[in-house]
């Protein structure tokens, strides 16, 4: 009997051994959102294990290090198994080979079902989706401004366009000292200023492909902001820093009247000024002639060199579906890629709150997720030189023209498509 008690017990213990053996681990890459999202990315990792016993997470938080850390980790055969890349840098991810296609893993009806066309679209290269797409924003979004300063300018409304938006800089700083806005002209890690041209309709591409942004129209909307920038009207760090970092830092100083963007603005005003916070009012942005907004997304990418991807995609499957991209956008107001945010009742809203209703605004608006353009595979290179034509025409370098051919030239001679 005891002979027959230890042989049941070492098959028991065998068995449990076994069992443990047989747990996956996928390891899992964020960008930039630890500490801040700590406890939903950690509640959303658990209920996935909960759901999928026979699978483990490790997380871990990327900050600035993020891109050069998955390339290396390709290199040297020890990718995460799960990784959150920007549009961007998930084409160039997808050229280079590193990725497997999501929609290897998941049928396109199904991911037809759950995401906005646009959102795929962005992520798709070759016919295949190689993203699951998660969070989004809006560039233009809302449009938040402060009263006072507008009507200490003498304007009895929002500007409702975006020629609207250049007199009113001219207009604000005039009359009260204090900028209009500050317009994104060269922000750090994209070419902003095509988003502006997409805006205005005017093209990126040829047919062919070819850059065509060096246009004499394309070069009249430029010399309407070097004049703006040259004449004092934008802040003169707006050719050295992010856009929003500046806005919302002046704007929390009653130095910058307007801030076109997404509610995430406003968490920084409540923090830093709690009663321009309160004073601040919230409407739709303007937009150009196209009649357009431009934005961007995150997406949940599987490596190529993944030693678990369909555990891999269980978990990108998860974080992206339609109801944890809603419960994230209740911890921070982000824009779901997915098409059942549409008629959530959470962006339903009729408060006066500036975030609340900055985010009943844009957050059922994730179908204007786009970018405007499709970024080349060398774009790092490419945005840096048309940036730094950006600058040399707003310091007065370079007319505006000679600027853009001198990009458009550039790009022509070096882009990978």
């Amino acid at each position: 009997m005891k002979r027959a008690l230890s042989i049941l017990t070492l098959s028991l213990g065998m068995s449990a051994l076994s069992s443990a053996n047989a747990q996956t681990t996928v390891t899992f890459w964020t960008w930039y959102l630890s500490p801040k999202f700590d406890g939903y990315i950690k509640s959303t990792i658990a209920a996935f294990e909960k759901a999928n016993p026979g699978i483990k997470v490790q997380w871990f938080d990327k900050q600035d290090s993020m891109v050069q850390d998955f390339i290396s980790s390709v290199n040297l055969g020890n990718a995460p198994d799960v990784v959150n890349l920007n549009i961007d840098e998930t084409q160039k991810a997808a050229q280079n080979g590193f990725l497997r296609a999501a929609s290897d893993f998941t049928p396109a009806a199904t991911l037809n079902r759950t995401f906005y066309a646009q959102s795929l679209r962005n992520f798709t290269q070759s016919g295949k989706v190689y993203a699951y797409p998660w969070y989004g924003w809006i560039n233009e979004g809302v449009l938040l401004y402060n009263p006072e300063l507008l009507q200490k300018a003498g304007l009895s409304r929002a500007p409702r366009t975006s020629s609207e938006m250049l007199s009113y800089a001219k207009t604000i700083k005039d009359k009260t000292g204090a900028f209009g806005w500050v317009p994104a002209l060269k922000d750090p890690n994209t070419a902003s200023f095509l988003g502006f041209f997409y805006a205005e309709g005017l093209p990126i591409y040829s047919a062919d492909g070819r850059a065509v942004f060096n246009s004499a129209r394309h070069a009249a909307l430029l010399n309407q902001y070097v004049t703006l920038f040259r004449g004092g009207y934008i802040p003169e760090d707006a050719v050295r820093r992010e856009a929003f970092q500046l806005a919302t830092e002046l704007y929390a100083q009653n130095r910058v009247a307007m801030i076109v963007g997404g509610p995430q603005a406003l968490t920084r005003i409540k923090d830093t000024n709690p009663g321009l916070y309160a004073k601040t009012v919230v409407t739709n942005a303007p937009v150009g002639p196209a009649n357009v907004q431009t934005g961007g997304s995150m997406g949940l990418v599987i490596p190529r060199a993944s030693k678990n991807p369909e555990a891999a995609a269980k978990l990108a499957a998860f974080f992206t579906n339609n109801a944890n991209q809603l419960a994230f956008a209740k911890v921070v107001p982000v824009v779901p890629t997915t098409l059942g945010a549409q008629t959530a009742v959470q962006f339903r809203v009729t408060s006066q709150d500036p975030i609340a209703k900055a985010t009943g605004l844009v957050g059922a608006s994730g179908r204007f997720i786009n970018p405007g353009y499709r970024a080349p595979g060398n774009s790092d290179d490419l945005y840096k030189n048309f940036n730094d034509n950006i600058e040399a025409a707003l310091l007065g370098r370079k007319t505006a023209q000679q600027a853009l051919n001198d990009a458009a030239a550039y790009w022509n001679a070096n882009m990978k498509k």
